[in-house]
């Protein structure tokens, strides 16, 4: 009998089937029917107005027994000067890991993991956020320490140095993926280089926010009457509101923030943009103007004709430009809008370097053509059909919904909002939706901006108008140094005159065609200590191969002056942009490059006065290097000319920059030259790497085909 049960299950399942009623099938996919779309309702959440201003807004939810607190601070960075670009990013990363008067941000840590808590905290663009996570029966106590955290911040210095090596690691970082090139650099054209909507951090604009700005920028906005606080799951309505009174309810109100106006570009800047980004097979192409906002009385019809060209598999863009013509990996575009700024009217693609401009026509295309050739009655029923298809996906839970309802009080927006875009956007017709792309589609006007490699495209960019390069270069730290002087030069040539003799005299130095270095390593990682097996070849003048024997495998790194890449056990891969320019940067500043670079034209050395390191006596000198203009300070013995410590700024493992001071010992004479074979180094006055070499090698045989690019490995044989 257990066997054959299965058989007869199946045979009463076909039974089922077979006695199905034939009307419920159909022969074509036209004759399916749906049943109408649910009617639509959104719950309102209770708003209460504090005696101290703040506005809260409670939202039960007993699904599960948890508790969300979401809290809009009426702040944002587009209020910060111009100079500390990152103030606000900062003050909202340091609120919560800076700890408060009474918890430092590492009890506080392990308050909340005990917990299963969370608090996290930052500020954007145009506010600031700061939300809690808890069970039920934790509420009341986690509250306490939320409002603490934004009440009560300390802002611990050593935090905000962390904050700021985090900063630092994304602005080194910031030109490693092209689509974020893209997109911030078409941000800069179409609001304008000064907009608040469009300026990046700098090192400089980071590394001249302080403890005290963060206490100021605090002081300024977090006032009750600038805070709009919502909770969300379960609780009872009124036992939440007397926990929240006594949470926040005796802070005094403060001035109001200040209004906000204007801070772009009004008119368009029409024009071709090029960025060179040599290190890949493909461009990616954005192009368009100012957008709208989204009180803008024909926001419904532009949502609709966005939907149309660009919003689905179904659209222009898509069907178009990706499937029938082949030319896109991702293709999209729309007339974008933001709450109280204008959003950016963008059309965007990646293509093949070949087919670059066969792209930018295939854009420029379907923008013509929603005028040239308006949506119909058809296309526009399908575009209303899939917006309200997906509209249950904005409110498929009541903590997105309470996040909605947050945003609308903090715009100043209707808090029924959702429910009017849904009923009014059903009452949009066809000759809207049409003059829609007539009034905010201006193709003539577009500003185009190609990423990607200089060399390969199918025609030139010249075709569409005077091109523009744009300069992505990251700028360096701007750091005050001591003013140079004639007799600051003159000592300075000196001293480097000395290092030239103490290393092996002009003529040796002038000789040497390459240097290999066998060594042992130990690196102070984030995870760390870490034994480093390397071997560094150097063929001068710009050329090098490093290969690092590592606990979880053998890698290299190769760069020339044509190509920079990395061979893992995973395979060969290009070496990123911003590593790459650093790695050349690290092969100039070794001794025998730095000291040839003193005949270079642009070559500067300043002297810097005295110090002390390991107890000799040295004298600094300010070294800028000729093309990069890279800033070295070497420390130069007394005694004996040596060059004992280097510092500049590099960077770190994680890629952040910071100050690098590296002191050198144990010389050696090698084929004519005296070279240190001992090295250690710190970054940011922590310890970085020590390396101690066992042998060098100078003017060695290069064996062929140390710097060629392996092939790619042939894929292995099936069946």
């Amino acid at each position: 009998m257990p066997r054959t049960r299965p058989n007869w299950i199946l045979c009463l399942l076909l039974t089922i089937v077979a006695l199905a009623p034939a009307a419920a099938q159909v022969e074509t996919v036209d004759e399916l029917t749906y049943p109408a779309l649910p009617d639509f309702d959104v719950p309102e959440p209770r708003r209460v107005e504090l005696d101290n201003g703040m506005v809260v807004m409670l939202l039960e939810d007993h699904e599960l027994p948890l508790i969300d607190v979401i809290a809009r601070v009426r702040t944002g960075a587009r209020l910060e000067p111009a100079d500390k670009v990152g103030l606000a990013s900062l003050t909202g990363a340091v609120l919560r890991t800076g700890g408060t008067a009474s918890m430092s941000g590492d009890e506080i840590d392990d308050f909340l993991e005990s917990r299963a808590a969370s608090i996290e905290t930052s500020i954007g663009t145009v506010s600031g956020s700061a939300s809690m996570s808890c069970l039920e029966g934790d509420f009341r106590e986690v509250l306490g320490l939320f409002a603490d955290v934004l009440r009560n911040p300390a802002f611990h210095e050593e935090k905000l140095v962390v904050a700021k090596n985090q900063a630092n690691t994304g602005i080194a970082r910031q030109n490693d993926q092209p689509q974020q090139i893209m997109f911030r650099e078409f941000g800069e054209i179409v609001y304008g280089p000064e907009s608040p909507y469009a300026r990046q951090e700098t090192y400089t604009s980071v590394d001249g926010v302080t403890r005290d700005d963060l206490i100021a920028w605090h002081g300024r906005f977090f006032h009750p009457n600038n805070i709009i606080l919502g909770l969300v799951g379960v609780f009872d309505g009124d036992e939440a509101l007397a926990m929240v009174r006594q949470a926040f309810g005796d802070g005094p109100a403060g001035p109001p923030a200040p209004e906000f106006e204007g801070g772009y570009r009004t008119e368009a800047s029409p024009g071709v943009y090029a960025i060179r980004k040599d290190d890949m097979t493909q461009s990616n192409i954005i192009m368009g103007h100012l957008g709208i906002e989204r009180d803008n009385p024909d926001y419904l019809a532009v949502d609709l004709m966005n939907e149309v060209l660009g919003g689905s598999f179904a659209s222009r863009l898509f069907s178009n430009v990706r499937t029938k013509k082949g030319l896109a990996y991702a293709v999209s575009g729309g007339v974008r809008s933001n709450f109280d700024y204008p959003g950016q009217a963008s059309f965007w693609m990646t293509t093949k370097t070949e087919t670059t401009a066969a792209g930018i026509d295939a854009l420029l295309e379907e923008v013509r053509g929603m005028t040239a050739s308006p949506p119909d009655a058809d296309e526009v029923e399908k575009a209303l059909a899939g917006i309200l298809n997906s509209f249950v996906f904005n409110s498929d839970s009541r903590r997105k919904i309470l996040g909605q309802q947050l945003t609308y009080e903090y715009f100043g927006y209707p808090l029924d909002w959702l429910s009017r875009y849904y009923e009014g956007i059903q009452k949009v017709g066809l000759e809207a939706v049409q003059e829609a792309a007539r009034k905010y589609l201006h193709p003539d006007k577009f500003a185009i901006l190609v990423v990607g490699p200089a060399e390969g495209r199918d025609r030139p960019l010249e075709e569409y108008g005077e091109v523009s390069e744009v300069d992505i270069t990251i700028p360096e730290l701007d750091v005050a140094q001591v003013a140079a002087t004639a007799e600051s030069r003159e000592r300075g040539a000196e001293l480097i005159a000395r290092a030239v003799e103490a290393v092996g005299g002009a003529e040796r130095l002038a000789a040497v065609r390459s240097l290999r270095r066998s060594a042992a390593a130990v690196a102070s990682t984030p995870q760390g200590e870490m034994q480093i097996g390397l071997s560094e070849l150097n063929v001068y003048p710009d050329s090098q191969r490093q290969e690092m024997t590592l606990p979880f495998g053998t890698m290299a790194s190769v760069v020339t002056p044509e190509d920079g890449f990395m061979v893992t056990p995973q395979g060969v891969q290009d070496l990123p942009g911003s590593r790459l320019a650093e790695t050349r940067k690290s092969m100039r500043r070794q001794l025998v490059p730095l000291l040839r670079a003193r005949l270079e034209e642009g070559f500067e050395a300043v002297a810097q006065g005295g110090a002390e390191i390991n107890g000799r006596a040295v004298e600094q000198v300010r070294v800028v290097l000729p093309g990069d203009g890279d800033v070295i300070t070497l420390a130069i013995a007394g005694d004996n000319g040596d060059v004992v410590a280097m510092s500049y700024r590099g960077s770190g493992f994680t890629g952040a920059p910071g100050e690098i001071h590296q002191v050198y010992s144990d010389f050696r004479e090698v084929q004519g030259l005296r070279l240190p074979f001992e090295a250690s180094a710190t970054f940011e006055g922590d310890p970085y790497l020590s390396v101690t070499t066992s042998e060098i090698e100078v003017d060695l045989e290069v064996e062929q085909g140390a710097f060629e690019r392996p092939a790619p490995a042939a894929p292995e044989p099936t069946g």
